[in-house]
Protein backbone atom coordinates (compact mmCIF):
# COMPACT_ATOMS: atom_id res chain seq x y z
CA UNK A 1 0.00 0.00 0.00
CA UNK A 2 1.36 3.42 -0.96
CA UNK A 3 0.68 6.66 0.93
CA UNK A 4 0.57 10.01 -0.85
CA UNK A 5 2.88 12.55 0.79
CA UNK A 6 3.15 16.24 -0.18
CA UNK A 7 6.49 16.80 -1.85
CA UNK A 8 6.66 20.27 -0.29
CA UNK A 9 7.06 18.64 3.15
CA UNK A 10 10.15 16.69 2.19
CA UNK A 11 12.34 19.69 3.04
CA UNK A 12 11.12 19.57 6.65
CA UNK A 13 12.07 15.90 6.85
CA UNK A 14 15.48 16.73 5.38
CA UNK A 15 16.03 19.29 8.13
CA UNK A 16 15.61 16.51 10.69
CA UNK A 17 17.84 14.07 8.84
CA UNK A 18 20.65 16.65 8.70
CA UNK A 19 20.48 17.06 12.47
CA UNK A 20 20.33 13.32 13.12
CA UNK A 21 23.19 12.54 10.75
CA UNK A 22 25.45 15.24 12.19
CA UNK A 23 24.81 14.08 15.77
CA UNK A 24 25.24 10.36 15.05
CA UNK A 25 28.49 8.58 15.86
CA UNK A 26 29.81 6.22 13.19
CA UNK A 27 29.01 2.60 13.84
CA UNK A 28 26.11 3.16 16.23
CA UNK A 29 22.94 1.10 16.00
CA UNK A 30 20.91 1.50 12.82
CA UNK A 31 17.81 0.46 14.76
CA UNK A 32 18.26 3.45 17.09
CA UNK A 33 18.71 5.73 14.09
CA UNK A 34 15.62 4.25 12.47
CA UNK A 35 13.54 5.00 15.57
CA UNK A 36 14.81 8.59 15.66
CA UNK A 37 14.00 9.03 11.97
CA UNK A 38 10.48 7.72 12.51
CA UNK A 39 9.95 10.10 15.44
CA UNK A 40 11.11 12.92 13.18
CA UNK A 41 8.71 11.84 10.44
CA UNK A 42 5.83 11.80 12.92
CA UNK A 43 6.77 15.34 14.03
CA UNK A 44 6.79 16.54 10.42
CA UNK A 45 3.29 15.15 9.92
CA UNK A 46 1.97 16.50 13.23
CA UNK A 47 3.35 20.00 12.56
CA UNK A 48 1.81 20.08 9.08
CA UNK A 49 -1.58 18.58 9.93
CA UNK A 50 -0.92 15.45 7.85
CA UNK A 51 -3.04 13.18 10.01
CA UNK A 52 -4.55 11.49 6.94
CA UNK A 53 -1.10 10.23 5.99
CA UNK A 54 -0.59 8.91 9.52
CA UNK A 55 -3.99 7.21 9.44
CA UNK A 56 -3.12 5.50 6.14
CA UNK A 57 0.17 4.30 7.61
CA UNK A 58 -1.81 2.78 10.49
CA UNK A 59 -3.75 0.76 7.92
CA UNK A 60 -0.57 -0.24 6.11
CA UNK A 61 1.26 -1.35 9.28
CA UNK A 62 -1.25 -2.81 11.75
CA UNK A 63 -1.44 -2.67 14.68
CA UNK A 64 -0.32 0.94 14.86
CA UNK A 65 -1.73 3.77 16.99
CA UNK A 66 -0.37 6.87 15.27
CA UNK A 67 -1.92 9.18 17.86
CA UNK A 68 1.11 8.23 19.95
CA UNK A 69 4.30 10.01 18.86
CA UNK A 70 6.44 6.96 19.62
CA UNK A 71 4.20 4.43 17.86
CA UNK A 72 6.06 4.33 14.53
CA UNK A 73 9.42 3.99 16.26
CA UNK A 74 8.14 1.16 18.42
CA UNK A 75 6.60 -0.84 15.57
CA UNK A 76 8.91 -3.78 14.88
CA UNK A 77 7.82 -4.12 11.26
CA UNK A 78 8.30 -0.44 10.44
CA UNK A 79 11.67 -0.30 12.17
CA UNK A 80 12.84 -3.46 10.38
CA UNK A 81 11.78 -2.05 7.00
CA UNK A 82 13.69 1.17 7.64
CA UNK A 83 16.79 -0.63 8.93
CA UNK A 84 16.86 -2.66 5.71
CA UNK A 85 16.84 0.58 3.71
CA UNK A 86 19.60 2.06 5.89
CA UNK A 87 21.79 -0.99 5.45
CA UNK A 88 21.54 -0.64 1.68
CA UNK A 89 23.04 2.88 1.63
CA UNK A 90 26.18 1.92 3.63
CA UNK A 91 25.84 4.92 5.91
CA UNK A 92 29.32 4.56 7.42
CA UNK A 93 30.99 3.83 4.09
CA UNK A 94 32.26 6.14 1.39
CA UNK A 95 30.51 8.80 -0.58
CA UNK A 96 30.03 12.52 -0.02
CA UNK A 97 28.85 13.40 3.50
CA UNK A 98 26.59 16.08 2.13
CA UNK A 99 24.49 13.48 0.31
CA UNK A 100 23.86 11.32 3.38
CA UNK A 101 21.00 13.31 4.97
CA UNK A 102 19.04 13.22 1.71
CA UNK A 103 19.68 9.47 1.52
CA UNK A 104 18.26 9.10 5.02
CA UNK A 105 15.11 10.92 3.95
CA UNK A 106 14.87 8.69 0.88
CA UNK A 107 15.14 5.64 3.16
CA UNK A 108 12.18 6.86 5.23
CA UNK A 109 10.16 7.46 2.06
CA UNK A 110 10.94 3.98 0.73
CA UNK A 111 10.37 2.13 4.02
CA UNK A 112 6.97 3.76 4.59
CA UNK A 113 5.86 3.43 0.96
CA UNK A 114 5.41 7.18 0.49
CA UNK A 115 4.64 8.61 -2.94
CA UNK A 116 5.53 12.26 -3.46
CA UNK A 117 2.60 14.29 -4.80
CA UNK A 118 2.04 17.94 -5.65
CA UNK A 119 -0.51 19.79 -3.55
CA UNK A 120 -3.22 21.78 -5.37
CA UNK A 121 -2.67 25.53 -5.43
CA UNK A 122 -5.05 27.00 -2.86
CA UNK A 123 -3.18 30.25 -2.36
CA UNK A 124 -5.04 33.24 -0.94
CA UNK A 125 -3.36 36.60 -1.48
CA UNK A 126 -3.96 39.28 1.15
CA UNK A 127 -2.51 42.75 1.65
CA UNK A 128 0.44 43.05 4.00
CA UNK A 129 -1.69 45.41 6.07
CA UNK A 130 -3.79 42.38 7.05
CA UNK A 131 -0.64 40.61 8.26
CA UNK A 132 0.21 43.62 10.42
CA UNK A 133 -3.32 43.71 11.83
CA UNK A 134 -3.18 39.97 12.53
CA UNK A 135 0.07 40.42 14.42
CA UNK A 136 -1.45 43.18 16.53
CA UNK A 137 -4.53 41.08 17.29
CA UNK A 138 -2.41 38.13 18.43
CA UNK A 139 -0.12 40.33 20.50
CA UNK A 140 -3.07 42.09 22.13
CA UNK A 141 -4.11 38.80 23.75
CA UNK A 142 -0.71 37.23 24.37
CA UNK A 143 0.93 40.30 25.92
CA UNK A 144 -1.59 40.07 28.77
CA UNK A 145 -2.02 36.30 29.00
CA UNK A 146 1.70 35.45 29.03
CA UNK A 147 2.96 38.33 31.15
CA UNK A 148 4.73 37.76 34.44
CA UNK A 149 3.57 37.19 37.15
CA UNK A 150 0.19 36.19 35.67
CA UNK A 151 1.70 33.38 33.60
CA UNK A 152 3.42 31.92 36.68
CA UNK A 153 0.25 32.11 38.75
CA UNK A 154 -1.82 30.42 36.05
CA UNK A 155 0.72 27.62 35.59
CA UNK A 156 1.05 26.96 39.31
CA UNK A 157 -2.72 26.93 39.86
CA UNK A 158 -3.31 24.59 36.92
CA UNK A 159 -0.47 22.26 37.92
CA UNK A 160 -1.52 22.09 41.58
CA UNK A 161 -5.01 21.07 40.53
CA UNK A 162 -3.49 18.20 38.53
CA UNK A 163 -1.56 16.85 41.53
CA UNK A 164 -2.96 14.43 44.06
CA UNK A 165 -3.68 16.18 47.33
CA UNK A 166 -1.07 14.02 49.07
CA UNK A 167 1.61 15.67 46.91
CA UNK A 168 0.51 19.28 47.55
CA UNK A 169 3.07 20.03 50.32
CA UNK A 170 5.91 18.85 48.06
CA UNK A 171 4.43 20.64 45.06
CA UNK A 172 4.21 23.92 46.97
CA UNK A 173 7.90 23.67 47.91
CA UNK A 174 8.77 22.93 44.29
CA UNK A 175 6.63 25.78 42.95
CA UNK A 176 8.37 28.22 45.29
CA UNK A 177 11.58 27.59 43.32
CA UNK A 178 10.12 28.55 39.92
CA UNK A 179 11.25 31.66 38.08
CA UNK A 180 8.98 34.70 37.73
CA UNK A 181 7.24 33.25 34.70
CA UNK A 182 6.87 29.70 36.03
CA UNK A 183 8.84 28.18 33.16
CA UNK A 184 12.11 27.20 34.86
CA UNK A 185 13.00 25.71 38.22
CA UNK A 186 15.68 27.90 39.79
CA UNK A 187 16.06 25.85 42.96
CA UNK A 188 14.95 22.27 43.51
CA UNK A 189 14.00 21.39 47.08
CA UNK A 190 14.43 17.96 48.64
CA UNK A 191 11.12 16.19 48.27
CA UNK A 192 10.13 12.52 47.92
CA UNK A 193 10.96 11.17 44.46
CA UNK A 194 7.37 10.15 43.67
CA UNK A 195 6.10 13.60 44.59
CA UNK A 196 8.89 15.21 42.54
CA UNK A 197 8.00 13.23 39.42
CA UNK A 198 4.26 13.88 39.87
CA UNK A 199 4.85 17.61 40.37
CA UNK A 200 7.16 17.91 37.37
CA UNK A 201 4.67 16.08 35.16
CA UNK A 202 1.86 18.33 36.40
CA UNK A 203 3.94 21.44 35.69
CA UNK A 204 4.76 20.25 32.18
CA UNK A 205 1.11 19.56 31.39
CA UNK A 206 0.01 22.84 32.98
CA UNK A 207 2.48 24.91 30.96
CA UNK A 208 1.19 23.40 27.73
CA UNK A 209 -2.41 23.87 28.83
CA UNK A 210 -1.89 27.53 29.74
CA UNK A 211 -0.01 28.29 26.51
CA UNK A 212 -2.69 26.45 24.51
CA UNK A 213 -5.48 28.47 26.14
CA UNK A 214 -3.67 31.73 25.46
CA UNK A 215 -2.93 30.72 21.86
CA UNK A 216 -6.54 29.69 21.33
CA UNK A 217 -7.82 33.02 22.65
CA UNK A 218 -5.33 34.86 20.42
CA UNK A 219 -6.51 32.90 17.38
CA UNK A 220 -10.12 33.78 18.23
CA UNK A 221 -9.12 37.45 18.10
CA UNK A 222 -7.23 36.90 14.85
CA UNK A 223 -10.27 35.20 13.35
CA UNK A 224 -12.12 38.50 13.39
CA UNK A 225 -9.33 40.10 11.36
CA UNK A 226 -9.44 37.25 8.83
CA UNK A 227 -13.24 37.47 8.58
CA UNK A 228 -13.04 41.13 7.61
CA UNK A 229 -10.25 40.48 5.10
CA UNK A 230 -11.29 37.24 3.39
CA UNK A 231 -14.16 34.91 4.26
CA UNK A 232 -12.42 31.88 2.73
CA UNK A 233 -9.29 32.39 4.82
CA UNK A 234 -11.39 32.75 7.97
CA UNK A 235 -13.35 29.57 7.15
CA UNK A 236 -10.15 27.54 6.67
CA UNK A 237 -9.09 28.16 10.27
CA UNK A 238 -11.33 25.36 11.55
CA UNK A 239 -11.50 23.17 8.45
CA UNK A 240 -9.50 19.89 8.43
CA UNK A 241 -6.19 20.12 6.62
CA UNK A 242 -6.08 16.50 5.47
CA UNK A 243 -8.35 14.48 7.79
CA UNK A 244 -9.30 15.87 11.20
CA UNK A 245 -6.55 18.24 12.36
CA UNK A 246 -7.36 21.89 11.67
CA UNK A 247 -5.01 24.86 11.21
CA UNK A 248 -6.11 26.12 14.64
CA UNK A 249 -5.13 22.86 16.33
CA UNK A 250 -1.81 22.60 14.50
CA UNK A 251 -0.95 26.25 15.20
CA UNK A 252 -1.58 25.73 18.92
CA UNK A 253 0.50 22.53 18.90
CA UNK A 254 3.38 24.41 17.29
CA UNK A 255 3.12 27.24 19.83
CA UNK A 256 3.40 24.71 22.67
CA UNK A 257 6.50 23.13 21.15
CA UNK A 258 9.52 23.27 23.46
CA UNK A 259 11.54 24.93 20.69
CA UNK A 260 9.31 28.03 20.84
CA UNK A 261 10.40 30.44 23.55
CA UNK A 262 7.32 31.21 25.65
CA UNK A 263 7.45 34.98 25.39
CA UNK A 264 4.51 36.91 23.89
CA UNK A 265 6.44 38.02 20.76
CA UNK A 266 7.77 34.52 20.00
CA UNK A 267 4.41 32.81 20.52
CA UNK A 268 2.68 35.49 18.44
CA UNK A 269 5.22 35.02 15.64
CA UNK A 270 4.76 31.24 15.78
CA UNK A 271 0.99 31.63 15.43
CA UNK A 272 1.31 34.15 12.60
CA UNK A 273 3.75 31.89 10.74
CA UNK A 274 1.37 28.97 11.20
CA UNK A 275 -1.60 30.91 9.86
CA UNK A 276 0.42 32.06 6.87
CA UNK A 277 1.53 28.52 6.02
CA UNK A 278 -1.51 26.45 6.97
CA UNK A 279 -4.13 28.81 5.51
CA UNK A 280 -1.98 29.14 2.36
CA UNK A 281 -1.72 32.92 2.57
CA UNK A 282 0.73 35.01 0.58
CA UNK A 283 1.18 38.61 1.63
CA UNK A 284 0.97 41.32 -1.02
CA UNK A 285 3.70 43.82 -0.15
CA UNK A 286 2.56 47.38 -0.84
CA UNK A 287 4.13 48.79 -3.97
CA UNK A 288 6.71 51.47 -3.30
CA UNK A 289 5.70 54.93 -4.47
CA UNK A 290 7.65 55.99 -7.56
CA UNK A 291 9.23 59.44 -7.62
CA UNK A 292 9.22 61.44 -10.87
CA UNK A 293 12.78 61.76 -12.15
CA UNK A 294 14.40 65.16 -12.45
CA UNK A 295 18.10 65.96 -12.44
CA UNK A 296 17.38 68.72 -9.91
CA UNK A 297 15.96 66.29 -7.34
CA UNK A 298 17.85 64.35 -4.68
CA UNK A 299 17.53 60.56 -4.59
CA UNK A 300 18.73 57.86 -2.19
CA UNK A 301 19.56 54.19 -2.57
CA UNK A 302 16.33 52.20 -2.66
CA UNK A 303 14.20 54.97 -4.16
CA UNK A 304 11.94 53.97 -7.06
CA UNK A 305 11.84 56.53 -9.85
CA UNK A 306 9.78 57.09 -12.99
CA UNK A 307 11.97 58.19 -15.92
CA UNK A 308 10.32 59.63 -19.06
CA UNK A 309 12.52 57.50 -21.34
CA UNK A 310 13.60 54.40 -19.36
CA UNK A 311 10.44 53.85 -17.34
CA UNK A 312 10.41 52.67 -13.74
CA UNK A 313 13.70 51.82 -12.01
CA UNK A 314 15.34 51.52 -8.61
CA UNK A 315 18.33 53.51 -7.35
CA UNK A 316 21.15 51.10 -6.52
CA UNK A 317 24.01 53.54 -5.76
CA UNK A 318 24.70 57.24 -5.30
CA UNK A 319 28.06 58.98 -5.83
CA UNK A 320 28.16 62.77 -5.51
CA UNK A 321 26.00 64.12 -8.38
CA UNK A 322 25.38 60.72 -9.97
CA UNK A 323 23.01 57.85 -9.27
CA UNK A 324 22.98 54.33 -10.67
CA UNK A 325 19.48 53.15 -11.50
CA UNK A 326 18.43 49.61 -12.45
CA UNK A 327 15.72 49.62 -15.13
CA UNK A 328 14.04 46.74 -16.92
CA UNK A 329 16.47 46.98 -19.85
CA UNK A 330 19.63 47.52 -17.79
CA UNK A 331 21.46 49.88 -15.45
CA UNK A 332 21.97 53.57 -16.23
CA UNK A 333 23.86 56.39 -14.54
CA UNK A 334 21.85 59.59 -14.17
CA UNK A 335 22.39 63.01 -12.68
CA UNK A 336 20.79 64.17 -9.45
CA UNK A 337 21.27 66.90 -6.85
CA UNK A 338 23.47 65.60 -4.02
CA UNK A 339 22.09 66.00 -0.47
CA UNK A 340 23.30 69.15 1.34
CA UNK A 341 26.19 68.70 3.74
Amino acid sequence: MSVDFPGSRLAALNDHTVRLYESRKSGTSLAALARDLLLAFHDVCAHAGLDRQLAELAEAFPPLDVTERSALGNHDGVVAALVAQLEAIHLDGGGPRGAKPRQLADCVVAALGLVMVDEPDRTITLDDAVRVELGRALAGVLDAALAAPKLRADIVADARARCDASHHPSFDRLAAGLDERGLQLLKQPKVPIDALHASQRALFEARNAVIARAAGAALDRARGVLARADAEAEARLDQPITLRATPREVAIRRACDARVTKTPPRVAQSLLDSLTELLRITWRVPEQTALPYAASRTFAVGDVIDHPKFGRGKVTATVLKRIDVEFADGSYTLAHAPPPR
